[in-house]
């Protein structure tokens, strides 16, 4: 019987309302500041990147920070990863939640306007596809490519895998992507000590073309799985 309970709790039991109403509040924040951010950037980019990073968790400001931690000392790697976490892990499971509570609509693209902007069904059904060919630990894959996570997050949801399965897969590739981006940085930075511009243009260049190879093996792999139809288009 608890087997069977737990095995219902993570296949798709509807979730609570306050839970749901938290689980979309959180999700709308991923989505809206950051774009509110974009016209701080310029302001920010030069002695405020684990601000950056708090409101745009992106890999490039987190090579940045790297790289500031190898030339000037600062940030902290412990103030760069709590500037990551809000944005880049709660969110990215709220995103999940979301997914969960809005599964069929989604499918449908019917979904509220913000999420169906937030969550292109082309790229939903993308990450459902690799989902399903290769399990939910592609999370660890996808947080090092660019594949968004909040889309990724969110397809895992509306697909009923499972969520501690998924949860842990994330966690592992959100740490995994933390570390490699501001690792690179800071190994950016040394080559810029000892190198200069050049020698750190053609780092980053490697580090892109890198992350651009392994976002293109996902989606062939996703692609080599034949859509499913949607059994509630019936």
């Amino acid at each position: 019987m608890t087997a069977m309970t737990e095995r219902s709790t993570d296949r798709g039991t509807p979730l609570r309302p306050w839970l749901r109403r938290t689980a979309v509040t959180v999700a709308v924040l991923r989505y809206v500041i950051p774009l509110l951010a974009v016209p701080m950037i310029p302001f920010l980019i030069t002695d405020r990147v684990p601000l950056l990073v708090l409101l745009r968790p992106q890999k490039e400001f987190l090579l940045l920070g790297g790289g500031q931690l190898r030339v000037l000392g600062e940030p902290s790697v412990a103030l760069l990863f709590a500037a990551y976490v809000p944005l880049m892990i709660v969110a990215i499971w709220a995103f999940f939640a979301v997914g969960r509570s809005y599964g069929p609509a989604l499918r449908r693209g019917e979904g509220p306007a913000w999420l169906q902007r937030a969550l292109p069904p082309r790229q939903l059904e993308i990450a459902q596809r690799v989902l399903a060919h290769r399990g939910p630990w592609i999370a660890v894959l996808g947080r090092i490519a660019a594949l968004p996570p909040t889309v990724l997050a969110a397809a895992a949801g509306v697909s009923e895998v499972p969520a501690r399965r998924y949860l842990a897969a994330d966690l592992v590739g959100a740490l995994a992507g933390f570390g490699i981006a501001v690792g690179a940085g800071y190994a950016l930075g040394r080559a810029y000590e000892d190198g200069g511009v050049w020698l750190t243009a053609a780092g980053v260049a490697v580090f892109v073309a890198l992350i651009v190879l392994l976002t293109r093996w996902i989606r062939r792999e996703a692609m080599a799985v034949p859509a499913e139809p949607d059994p509630s288009a019936d």
